[in-house]
């Protein structure tokens, strides 16, 4: 498990090989801006909206970094990439919200 604040301050993280770590979720500050290499399969992950960026990623990716959830029981199995889990999920949006809007 990672902590919250795991990838804090992390911009350029390029690779990264997850597998075979009992993850059940990523952070949600994960850094998948610069990402490139994604490794993620031999995990449980419980396919909900903080999953949603990976989900994100892996559509925008033709890599082959693809598992499947194991919970919640109605969608263990289905790859993280199509389950119906993560479709209605908004994405955090890049907009900051420091200062005032004008």
């Amino acid at each position: 498990q990672f902590a919250d604040n795991a990838f804090a301050g992390v911009t350029v993280l390029k690779t990264a090989h997850l597998e075979n770590n009992r993850l059940t979720q990523l952070p949600r500050n994960f850094p998948f801006d610069k990402m490139e290499t994604l490794t993620i399969s031999r995990n449980p992950w419980h396919c909900n909206c903080q999953l949603a960026p990976l989900r994100k990623w892996l559509k925008g990716n033709r890599t082959r970094a693809e598992d499947s959830c194991s919970t919640p029981a109605q969608h263990r199995g289905q790859p993280i990439r199509d389950t119906p889990a993560l479709r209605s999920c908004k994405l955090p949006t890049k907009r900051s919200r420091k200062g005032s809007r004008h």
